[in-house]
């Protein structure tokens, strides 16, 4: 049992984590990692992996660490993990936990990932590299193996009795009933989820100091929350609060008002009702380019700040692009609109290898090294190129990620969009005519904000153009890929196209202050390991390659345990504490 005098000074250190915020977010491209079908680590033997039972496949947070590079040779500068915490154990009629959303106990991590030692392994190496974290949680309920009736809420910790929940209710996974999506249960008759009535005050303050431990035990930089719009808005601005740090939600909603009235409070979400459109608009040349445009105009009026949604095309809930279209050519116009156009961008692992994973059953989460991480694959190369054009523009430009895209040509098959400020604003022109498709010409004479005879550089070829005394640009579209241009002579220093006068998009190392605290547990004086993100505006730059974590060192201290944070005993110190505070609060 925790000592009165552990219980005691563990909220005092429950401080908010500095960490990014949301303008430093936006700067950002994310790679969503899926945990357990990304990377094996090293020496490990495969298994056989058949996506449509449902089972482990063998992915670790080591395997992550060991791939790293991989992830970084794309220009990603951040990434999105499953949820550590711990799962739901069983086989089950609908699979196993390996996807991290039927959690059983919050204070525990899922040891199928690794431990606590390896997940601090893999941050510390994430921050190194000048790269943000981001944790994914799950707010809204906790797993059974069985019948709702047959539920022994003790092991669901912290919060182990019926009246933490809403009463049973199958949900109708329909945006109609707003209500029976936030107070209903998702999930199955075999595997329910039990469905947290997140709006008792009790849940509440145990959620909030929940994520206090999250962030300042492991120094998360970011959130992405499960099951947003399953939960009533209204629970997550204190949420954010105790939070500290930048967030963005799921909201599976095609409807961009309804999206909206959770990313007002919560300061982001995946944006699906623009998914939708971009996979409309690009899977066929029959595509609505028009939609596509309305909706990224409409967002604007809807949200407070659009720049923040995330935008994708992909993740583990929905069919890859591919499922849709094998055509090389449109899957690279929709890599080119996810990096730049509006939005944080969000690429789901495997696009870059162009999977074609769909979701009944979900092969769409296939385990990547059976693609032997290719580097050379079209998407892999493409995705680094748009990425540093980004970081280029965004380091040339304070306002380039809010800068709203203006769409100065569409027709039913091309769309071309202007973002930044003049000097360093992108064009990009996209098509939906696919790989066999004849060569074409798309003239844009207004909104480019180019003078006659600039010249431009088409960046993912390295050619050349110029706009013409009419003021007009000429852009050559061959086999319907995307086009990205930006100014010859405002090239200097990012790297692309032979540029070697600098190297303006390098990443900086995030710094990590490290805690070691020490206090008594069982008896047992006990270590206990925290790891905080400096902000990144105290940071002094620093090249990546010769930056290092400040983490401690993770030695035991002589004859004491040394307890890494998310161990067995953290789980018992934290759910003693969450024990003693529903006594406290009744």
């Amino acid at each position: 049992m925790p000592s009165l005098r552990a219980i005691l000074l563990l909220p005092a250190l429950l401080r908010t984590a500095f960490a990014a915020t949301a303008d430093e977010w936006r700067s950002r491209s994310i790679y969503q990692v899926m945990t357990d079908r990304f990377a094996l680590a090293n020496g490990t033997t495969p298994i056989l992996c058949n996506q449509a039972d449902g089972y482990y496949c063998g992915g670790q947070w080591r395997g992550i660490h060991d791939q790293l590079d991989y992830i970084q040779g794309m220009g990603f500068d951040a990434i999105w993990i499953s949820p550590i915490v711990a799962q739901m154990p069983q086989w089950t009629a609908d699979g196993m936990s390996y996807a991290g959303y039927w959690q059983q106990n919050l204070y525990d991590i899922n040891v199928a990932f690794g431990n606590s030692t390896h997940l601090h392994d893999l941050i510390d190496a994430v921050h190194a590299r000048g790269m943000f974290f981001m944790l994914d949680i799950v707010v809204n309920h906790m797993a059974w193996n069985g019948h709702p009736d047959d539920i022994q809420y003790k092991i669901l910790q912290p919060f182990s009795d019926q009246k933490y929940y809403h009463k049973y209710c199958p949900s109708g996974y329909s945006d109609d009933d707003l209500d029976n999506l936030e107070e209903c249960w998702l999930g199955s008759p075999e595997v329910p989820l039990a469905d947290l009535d997140t709006g008792d005050p009790i849940v509440r303050q145990l959620f909030s100091m929940w994520i206090k431990t999250q962030v300042w035990k492991w120094g998360v930089d970011g959130l992405r929350i499960d099951a947003g719009i399953n939960v009533e808005p209204d629970f997550f601005p204190d949420f954010m609060e105790a939070a500290g740090v930048f967030a963005t939600a799921e909201v599976y909603t095609s409807h961009e008002d309804i999206m909206c009235t959770w990313t007002d409070k919560i300061g982001s979400s995946l944006n699906y009702p623009l998914y939708w459109k971009i996979t409309e608009a690009f899977q066929s040349s029959d595509g609505d380019m028009s939609a596509l445009g309305d909706m990224m105009k409409s967002e604007r009026t809807a949200c407070k700040d659009s720049s923040l949604l995330g935008t994708f095309s992909e993740n583990h809930d929905v069919p890859r692009f591919a499922n849709h279209t094998t055509d090389m050519s449109r899957a690279e116009n929709v890599a080119a609109f996810i990096i730049m156009a509006d939005g944080i961008p969000v690429a789901y692992q495997g696009s870059e290898q162009h999977l074609q994973g769909g979701t009944n059953p979900f092969t769409n989460r296939e385990p990547l090294w059976e693609t032997g991480y290719d580097r050379t694959a079209p998407i892999y190369k493409l995705y680094n190129t748009l990425n540093l054009v980004r970081r280029h523009a965004i380091r040339s430009d304070d306002g380039f990620t809010k800068y709203p895209s203006d769409i100065i040509h569409q027709d039913d098959h091309t769309i071309a969009m202007r973002k930044g400020n003049d000097g360093a604003q992108t064009i990009t022109v996209l098509s939906n005519t696919g790989a066999d498709s004849s060569d074409a010409t798309v003239q844009l004479c207004q909104g480019h904000g180019f003078s006659s005879n600039t010249k431009l550089t088409e960046v993912l070829s390295c050619t050349s153009l110029v706009v013409d005394g009419s003021n007009c640009i000429n852009v050559p579209v061959k086999s319907g890929q995307p086009q990205v241009l930006y100014a010859a002579d405002a090239l200097s220093g990012s790297t692309l196209c032979g540029d070697k006068s600098g190297d303006k998009v390098a990443l900086t190392a995030v710094t990590i202050s490290s805690t070691t605290i020490t206090t008594t547990i069982g008896g047992q004086p006990t270590a206990i390991r925290t790891a905080t993100t400096i902000p990144l505006s105290e940071i002094t730059p620093t090249g990546v390659g010769a930056a290092r974590s400040a983490a401690a060192p993770r030695a035991a201290l002589p004859g004491r345990t040394d307890m890494l944070v998310g161990s067995t005993l953290m789980a018992a110190l934290m759910t003693g504490f969450a024990a003693t505070l529903i006594r406290c609060l009744g």
